[in-house]
């Protein structure tokens, strides 16, 4: 029996960054199936092309999480948010939520970040361990909804 593992979407530039969160996923022992975007353009490349990604991968598209990191080239993580918003209103991504996922702690940006209903959690990089992270998961992603 194949189960399906809900899907996640890591966006970072920093390599070393997403190993780190995807050695920290591993260690919760939770089924998760990860995606890795290198910056907020890549990923808005992958969800605006809905359709392609959907009938590819129906049970690992569209991501239910969004881990996203703030300080990037091209797209930073406010001007994803900005555009992921909208994209919201177009195609099937509204059960889809972000979590920061930033080495910025910086009050101001944090309080303009969680005006998106969408935003679930703000972590600051090297501040919470693998149960921590497995409580925040559980309390968004639904696994029930993945077994078979």
């Amino acid at each position: 029996m194949n189960t399906i593992k809900p899907p996640i979407l890591i966006i970072d530039d920093d390599e070393v960054d997403r190993y780190v969160l995807k050695r920290l996923i591993k260690e919760t022992q939770l089924p998760l199936n990860i995606f890795e975007k290198k910056d907020g353009q890549e990923a808005l490349d992958f969800l605006q092309n809905y359709e392609e990604n959907k009938k590819e991968d129906p049970d690992g598209f569209p991501p239910v999480l969004i881990f996203l990191d703030i300080n990037m080239p091209r797209v930073n993580g406010i001007q994803f948010l900005e555009e992921f918003a909208k994209l919201r209103e177009i195609i099937e991504v509204d059960s889809c939520v972000v979590m920061m996922f930033s080495s910025s702690a910086r009050e101001e940006e944090k309080e303009k970040i969680m005006t998106y209903d969408f935003v679930k959690d703000y972590l600051v990089k090297g501040s919470f361990k693998a149960d921590e992270l497995k409580e925040k998961l559980l309390s968004i992603i639904d696994f029930s909804l993945y077994e078979n």
